[in-house]
């Protein structure tokens, strides 16, 4: 939804490979006979490798690709009920299913789209390994990873052709790779250190991860914590290493797995300060925001010094208000999005009074449980995951490009990086991950075991469906790009976004290019208002993609994505229009759009421009009131401008009214007479609408009429709280109109 389609420009890169990977099919099943020596297979990859570092930190544009596989399930399968393979026994283009390799490292690694490394068996044979939906770089390197030296093992391991005829291990699923620590006994021995931990006592390996703590090194620290416990035998001892290992779990953004080392219930009579901090720590991140509050009403209590602690009770009891009541300080979180980059904000989310109910030929939508008046909060709902892409060059300097042969589809940029952001998540903190795998996915078949080996199971093929039809694309803050809109400054081209993210909650709004609510963001922050009245019970809709109001060869496929084809009033109305009538239209507009660009001034062009406008609004046959007419709206509101700066007021609202009308308003009292001024029907919502109210809200004020100069200002902020989110911001934006504060 709104998300940049940009990799189109990419297709011709992408068929040259398509070739490639299809050939490669034609080996299924193959044992290849024409593998390299170890000793090329080590100088390529070095090779490689320093090619990367070079390129990397440099100024230019760096796409790292990977063509997708067809989609396969991860393995499910105990390790103990696997059988192990050698690398000279594996077959092409084959999962092989019921096996496992045991390999060990041999190069450092490679970073480009995936985590790239050369691997060996016992038996000497080595083969290429890429790991994919690994952390980024900035998050966690690439060697605390994986590096030279590290035993592990590849569950149920697919062999591959790779794009460059190569071959090699490709580990998708997070859950199908096992690192084994130094001392497990199922290392062959030629392959064990020289000196292990033998006789190190628990203490010795809690000060090495006390040790690495200090130095940023969390990762290592949870490894000598875990070995640390393997040694201990007193319930104090154990208490302290695993307090210890909760905050380099919350550091690593393993925060199920910080939660269950506090004790969390139960933290006993002599509750530890650091126990309960970081327990509240990670329900603050797991957004668990009420039981956090409980954890630090506690640790206040025998703690009343703690300044920390009082400090998060204040931050929770803020969370837990903004989950409540829904009352946000819209203004501070316009500073924090300009602030922060990413604009990750520290905010709850607020679900209002609506319930997720089945919908017949739809699956499931979103309805009210209590009636709502225009402009009133829906939800403001934090992202589930978000994907920021800076849009300067900095921004573009590093690409990354996923392709699906299989299914003909290409994830660029923000959209890949969100497959990676959620699959991590995921597999951190399984906690969270029903509220994502309960999302719409289409007909793809997840599998039905949650976690094996003590390790969750996290399908990526689901998570790349899932994402691909709930995704939203978002700016920074629609405050800005509704203000590049209003200035002009905004094309079509720019409509679409790099940035992107996962919206629980408003994921379950279905599509209608006319719809009654309007979603608007400010960083990770989406907000949803009502844009009309609505009665309880109502299904909540809004457009997935921006309606044209007109018909072009690619109507029907705006959303063979999801499946369908829209039957709103709208595009029935385009469908059902003689395409003489089409035609007449786009001629009419053609004559409108000459006379503004002839240079006639607009005092001479209004008797010729208000005939254009009335044979244009001939071409549409239903009343404006059922369906707008988006093709007049731009042109009535130049005739609105046109008359306002002619100070013909009378004429400035009948053309405002007729503006309105165009939008499928219905409204009483926009003229000069007594009669109040009421909206008894919203229309559709364009960023423009707010200026149409404010030219009323001047032309009543210039005729004497201030009270229903006020409700025209009323009915502005309004429009501009379903466009933007907020009205807080409304007279700072607008300050040529004047007295808006």
């Amino acid at each position: 939804m709104d998300v940049c389609k940009d990799v189109d420009n990419y297709m011709q890169y992408i068929q040259q490979h398509r070739r490639v990977l299809q050939d490669a099919k034609k080996r299924h099943g193959q044992r290849p006979h024409d593998r390299k020596d170890r000793h090329v297979m080590l100088l390529e990859f070095m090779m490689v490798s320093m090619s990367t570092a070079q390129r990397t930190g440099k100024d230019t544009q760096n796409i790292h690709s990977s063509f997708v596989p067809p989609a396969y399930a991860p393995c499910t399968t105990a390790l103990k009920n696997l059988k192990p393979i050698k690398i000279e026994d594996l077959r092409l283009e084959t999962h092989h299913r019921g096996r496992f390799l045991l390999l060990r490292v041999v190069t450092p690694p490679n970073r480009m789209t995936g985590i790239l490394v050369l691997v060996e068996d016992e038996y000497g044979h080595v083969v290429i390994l890429q790991l994919y939906q690994q952390e980024d770089e900035v998050s966690r390197l690439a060697t605390n990873v994986v590096d030279k030296g590290i035993v592990l093992i590849v569950k149920e391991p697919f062999f591959k052709v790779t794009a460059s005829g190569d071959y090699s291990l490709r580990v998708d699923h997070l859950s199908d790779i096992f690192f084994l620590n130094s001392d497990d006994t199922r290392i062959p021995q030629s392959w064990r250190p020289r000196f292990l931990e033998i006789g190190k006592c628990a203490n010795a390996l809690k000060l090495e991860g006390n040790a690495h703590v200090g130095k940023g090194e969390y990762w290592q620290a949870i490894e000598k914590y875990s070995n640390a416990l393997v040694y201990s035998s007193t319930p104090s001892e154990i208490n302290v290493i695993k307090r210890n290992r909760a905050l380099a779990y919350l550091k690593t953004k393993q925060y199920d797995a910080a939660l269950s080392d506090t004790g969390f219930l139960e933290f006993g009579d002599e509750a530890s300060n650091k126990a309960l901090f970081r327990a509240a720590e990670a329900l603050y991140y797991l957004r668990r925001y009420g039981d956090c509050y409980g954890v630090l009403e506690q640790l206040c209590k025998l703690f009343s010094s703690n300044k920390e602690a009082i400090a998060a009770l204040t931050r929770a009891r803020r969370r837990c208000d903004e989950v409540s009541t829904g009352q946000f300080d819209f203004k501070l979180l316009h500073a924090e999005a300009k602030r922060y980059s990413p604009p990750h904000l520290d905010h709850a989310t607020y679900i209002g009074p609506v319930e997720v109910r089945k919908v017949t030929g739809k699956g499931r939508g979103l309805f009210t449980t209590k009636p709502m008046k225009a402009g009133d909060l829906v939800l403001c709902e934090k992202a589930f995951s978000h994907a920021h892409v800076d849009d300067g060059e900095k921004g573009n300097a590093n690409i990354t490009l996923l392709v699906n042969v299989e299914t003909n589809r290409a994830f660029m940029g923000g959209q890949a990086d969100l497959i990676q952001s959620i699959t991590q998540k995921l597999y951190k903190n399984p906690s969270m991950a029903p509220d994502f795998t309960n999302l719409h996915h289409g007909d793809y078949k997840a599998v039905d075991v949650q976690s094996v080996d003590g390790q969750p199971v996290i399908d990526t093929f689901l998570v790349e469906r899932t994402m691909s039809l709930n995704v939203f694309g978002c700016p920074v803050t629609t405050l800005k790009s509704h203000t590049e809109v209003t200035s002009n400054n905004f094309s079509k081209e720019n409509a679409n976004f790099h940035s992107c993210g996962i919206w629980i909650k408003a994921s379950y709004i279905n599509h209608s290019c006319l719809g009654n609510v309007r979603r608007s963001f400010i960083g990770d922050m989406m907000i949803v208002r009502a844009a009309e009245d609505l009665d309880v019970g109502t299904e909540l809709m809004f457009p997935y993609e921006a309606p044209e109001g007109i018909y072009t060869s690619k109507t029907e496929q705006k959303f063979k994505n999801w499946g369908f084809v829209c039957t709103c009033t709208l595009c029935e109305d385009i469908k059902a229009t003689k395409s003489s009538e089409v035609t007449r239209r786009k001629n009419l507009l053609a004559q409108l759009d000459r006379l503004c660009k002839s240079g006639m001034i607009p005092q001479d062009m209004s008797t010729k421009f208000e005939r254009l406008l009335k044979a244009l609004n001939e071409t549409y046959a239903r009343p404006a009131e059922e369906v707008p007419r988006l093709s007049l709206w731009d042109p009535q509101l130049l005739s609105t401008r046109i008359y306002m700066g002619k100070l013909d007021l009378t004429k400035g609202l009948e053309s405002a009214r007729k503006t309105l009308q165009t939008l499928s308003f219905v409204v009483t009292g926009l003229d000069r007479t007594s009669e109040a001024l009421v909206i008894l029907k919203w229309g559709h919502t364009v960023d423009h609408l707010v200026e149409v109210f404010l030219h009323a809200r001047s032309a009543l004020e210039q005729l004497g009429l201030s009270e229903k100069s006020k409700q025209a200002k009323h009915y502005a902020k309004v429009a501009y709280r379903i466009l933007v989110g907020e009205d807080a911001s409304f007279g700072d934006t607008y300050l040529s109109f004047r007295n808006l504060k």
